[in-house]
């Protein structure tokens, strides 16, 4: 009676690798679900660490807000450390850019020398016409002008109207600094030359630069700020102003309210609670039995820094102090009608308590970056997982290589088994 040996071979090799192959790829399976699950908590606790260092702006956790009693005329924008009551803006005159315009003949060539000098307040930039390609023209003109390194802020473009091209020259910031002055000095004998030089000499002022002026308060004690831009910013602490057109010359001030924006800080604080609550969430089920981190020292390490973290506030205050309380599990929950009542008794509570180098925003954030630094304990933990996995492959690429020995070992016995049997049939 013959046996197939590779079968036999095969068999014997299956049944005694099946306990080993089970326990390694349990193994492998826990290695994988555990490095992606430190790849996901990373993520998302840099993620939160993100939300932290947004939320510590006094424009969101003091946010304020601004009406003003007729709109068109000027915007007015809080960082949310102006002090909050009435005041009164005058939009006066707006700044502009200056804006010249020479006039040239249609498209035809520029003369082929001379220097044209562009001035900006302080700043010059020359133009040699014989530096430009031959027979060059105004649109020539306008790229060089653009394109030069020493553009003291001028931005040249083509206007077409009656057969005639405009070269038209505008300042690139506003104010009455930045007036745009030109000159040309011709070549002697040249028709070209003195033409152009012509036309320069005649250059149109098409739009006038011109300061900003805002007045601040109304009567005969009223301040007036003039400027060359349009954004004022620090003649009132926190707040920025926008003039956006003039107002009629006989128009009163206008009335600009500043107060708390109790709904803007209402949201960031629900933000916080709500990210805070995500990552507790993860971290439960990551650690939980069954969970790709239960008894993971770290994982529960992180757990526990978030929740003494978030009770580390300044000056002896407490999560309830602005309408957060922590439950048994250390997840949290916000109740905006008690922030109101302490908004109402402290306007100031949410920025003592949240923002600055000493708030709990700053003081959360710092006791994350041993877990989030690039060196950090999660990086760490996560390169102490693929040291696992490259032994578990090195111990797995071992043990296949015994079962093939084995196997040939196995293939041999059974062949000369074979053979043997088949010697004592003609006995």
């Amino acid at each position: 009676m013959q046996i197939n040996p590779a079968s036999v071979a095969a068999q014997l090799v299956a049944a005694e690798r099946l306990n080993t192959d089970a326990m390694h790829q349990k193994q492998q399976s826990s290695l994988q679900a555990q490095s992606a699950a430190y790849s996901s908590l990373n993520s998302k606790t840099k993620a939160f660490q993100s939300m932290l260092k947004d939320l510590n702006d006094p424009a969101k956790m003091q946010a304020q807000k601004t009406t003003i009693s007729d709109e068109g005329f000027l915007t007015v924008t809080s960082n949310g450390q102006a002090s909050s009551g009435q005041y009164n803006f005058q939009s006066k005159q707006v700044a502009t850019s200056h804006q010249v315009g020479i006039e040239l003949d249609g498209d035809s060539a520029l003369p082929e020398d001379g220097i044209l000098t562009v001035n900006v307040g302080d700043e010059e930039m020359a133009i040699d016409l014989s530096t430009l390609p031959p027979n060059a023209n105004a649109k020539d003109l306008a790229d060089a002008i653009n394109n030069s390194s020493s553009n003291p802020g001028v931005k040249a473009t083509l206007v077409r109207t009656d057969g005639k091209t405009n070269l038209v020259m505008t300042s690139t910031e506003t104010g009455e600094a930045n007036q745009i002055s030109v000159n040309y000095t011709p070549v002697a004998g040249s028709e070209a030359s003195e033409a152009f030089a012509s036309a320069v000499d005649n250059m149109r002022e098409l739009s006038p630069a011109q300061d900003a002026i805002l007045v601040m308060g109304s009567g005969p004690g009223a301040l007036e700020i003039k400027q060359g831009s349009n954004t004022f910013e620090n003649v009132v602490d926190g707040l920025t102003i926008e003039l956006t057109k003039p107002q009629p010359a006989d128009s009163g001030p206008l009335q600009v309210s500043v107060s708390q924006d109790s709904e803007q800080m209402t949201e960031a604080l629900q933000k916080f609670v709500d990210d805070y609550n995500e990552l507790m969430d993860d971290l439960n089920k990551m650690t939980a039995s069954g969970g790709a981190l239960y008894g993971d020292s770290t994982a529960r390490g992180l757990k526990n820094t978030l929740r003494n973290s978030v009770r580390d506030l300044p000056n002896g205050m407490t999560l309830s102090d602005i309408g957060i309380k922590t439950d048994r599990e250390g997840k949290l929950s916000f109740s905006s009608t008690d922030f109101n009542k302490a908004l109402e008794k402290d306007p100031e509570v949410l920025g003592k308590a949240m923002l600055g180098d000493d708030g709990l925003l700053k003081r959360m954030e710092k006791s994350l970056d041993s877990y989030t630094a690039r060196d950090g304990i999660i990086k760490q933990r996560e390169e102490s997982i693929e040291r696992s996995q490259k032994r578990l492959e090195d111990k797995m690429e071992a043990f296949d290589q015994r079962m093939e020995a084995a196997y040939q070992r196995y293939l041999k016995q059974f062949s000369a088994l074979n053979q043997m049997m088949e010697s004592m049939q003609y006995l």
